[in-house]
């Protein structure tokens, strides 16, 4: 999308996504030509940046730094002359800081981009930020820029497949056990190195001397329309001990109902919350319930804010002896994470009718969940059980019929699949292959064919070194 911009200028591109996510990486290795200007707002006044700017643009365009820019109008006209001759790339990286400097700095952008945009000026001008609201706010109606994007991609954290080419294990339980603690941020996966969970565990989320070990701090108190992170810090801890509702969420975090809502929604625009919906066809869905999206996050507020008393005197052993006997009730959630991005990447390559949306599924009585629905023309279309603690015996297919026959008529014909860390029963596998049941173990979810079960299957590497991965469907020891 990027490159394609810059094939199809005058372009404007505003690119968004949560910190850590890595867009100044993916900007840097995307778009790195002679004639790209990269500049990276921070705290400083207007005419601060505008000096750096200045530098950056003299540099890579007129080989040399002696370029001044006295106003924005002066620096985008510098620009728009620049590209009347030759294409010119100008990245603007982390936006906010510009426009919080200079507020009416879109207002000025439009000004000159419709310039461009009606005489054709080959510039690609790419708005790159973090903070959410921010930059969502620029393509609203009545925005200065609202309808002159040409591009607008929202960068995303990894799904667990992607992750997993950080890691040096190529064992998929490992693998699913470290994206549980690290998830899909790239930057977490450089911070946590290569190895396996237990060692980013220990060695580099505990240890008080890393940036793993206070991040979440760090971020909340640097967070957009965020005035007092500790309320923040304890919302976010009474979600990751199980707090879901918003009473729940407001008693366990001695946070007021009143003022709650707005602080959920800010956590949800940051990335670090999300509220889940059972996914329904008939519009009676049951409440909504709020839940930490991000795994590094969930990890952090489960296991080191509050033991960071213990932490800073060193006792790093203690504490994780603690986390591995509970790491296993994390991974529930987590697994469940993986196996429903599994069907959105993976079931449309194997079944027919695949399902268009994804999601879990709950009743109004809270007396049925189910861990996987998919859903396609007013029809589910499969329905799963995802089971992590346990080699799966044939009394989870009996519960998994129970639930098929919650969902009533609409999922009358519905797939059935059944996730398992190890694997199943000889009861099990029978049982399953006379209902037309798919099992699935943690090797199929990294597994290159979908829906084919096996050892030694391989995943081409995503990473830029370019190795094969062989997984083993062996499982491994219960530690993290």
């Amino acid at each position: 999308m990027l490159r394609d911009a810059v094939s199809n200028a005058p372009s404007l591109v505003i690119l968004v996504g949560r910190r850590r996510v890595g867009k100044s990486f993916l900007l840097a290795r995307t778009l790195n030509g002679p004639r790209v200007v990269s500049f990276q707002g921070d705290e400083q006044g207007e005419a601060q940046q505008l000096a750096l700017m200045a530098r950056e643009a003299g540099r890579a365009l007129l080989g040399t730094e002696a370029l001044s820019f006295g106003s924005w109008d002066q620096a985008l006209d510098f620009f728009g002359e620049q590209a009347a001759s030759k294409p010119v790339t100008l990245i603007l990286d982390e936006f906010q800081w510009m426009k919080s400097a200079t507020p009416a700095l879109d207002s000025i952008i439009q000004r000159h981009w419709d310039r461009w945009d009606r005489d054709g000026v080959p510039i690609t001008l790419v708005l790159s930020g973090s903070a959410l609201t921010l930059m969502d706010s620029l393509l609203k109606p009545g925005a200065p820029l609202y309808g002159r994007a040409t591009a607008r991609p929202h960068l995303q954290p990894l799904d667990y497949l992607h992750a997993g080419e950080f890691a040096r294990t190529t064992d998929p339980v490992q693998l699913l056990r470290r994206w549980a603690v690290l998830g899909g941020v790239p930057q977490y996966n450089i911070w946590g190195g290569d190895g396996a969970a237990e060692t980013v565990i220990k060695s580099h989320i505990l240890a008080n001397d890393t940036p793993l070990y206070d991040d979440p701090r760090h971020l909340l108190r640097d967070g957009e329309g965020i005035r007092d992170p500790g309320t923040y810090l304890s919302i976010l801890q009474a979600i990751a001990q199980g707090a879901s509702s918003l009473n729940e969420i407001a008693q366990h975090s001695g946070t007021s109902a009143k003022n709650l809502p707005d602080k959920l929604a800010r956590l949800e625009d940051l990335g670090y919350i999300e509220q889940r919906a059972p996914l329904s066809l008939d519009g009676q869905a049951a409440r909504s319930v709020y839940a930490i999206e991000d795994p590094y996050f969930r990890f952090w507020f489960r296991y080191v804010l509050r033991n960071r008393s213990r932490l800073e005197s060193g006792r790093v052993d203690e504490v994780y002896t603690e986390i591995a006997a509970d790491f296993d009730n994390l991974m529930g959630f987590a697994f469940e994470q993986c196996c429903r991005t599994w069907v959105k990447l993976r079931a449309s390559e194997a079944l027919t009718g695949a399902p268009q949306e994804v999601g879990s599924w709950w009743s109004r009585k809270g007396d049925v969940e189910i861990d996987v629905v998919g859903a396609r023309q007013h029809r589910y279309v499969l329905v799963g059980a995802v089971k992590w603690h346990k080699t799966v015996d044939s009394d989870v297919l009996g519960d998994l019929l129970q639930q098929q026959a919650a969902l009533g008529a609409p999922a009358h014909k519905a797939k059935l699949l059944v996730f398992a860390r190890c694997g199943f029963t000889d009861r099990m596998l029978s049982r399953a292959a006379e209902e037309g049941v798919q099992l699935l173990t943690a090797s199929d979810l990294y597994a290159r064919d979908p829906l084919l079960p096996g050892p030694q299957q391989t995943l081409p590497s995503i990473a830029a070194h370019g190795r094969e991965t062989t997984f083993s469907s062996a499982a491994t020891s219960s530690s993290p």
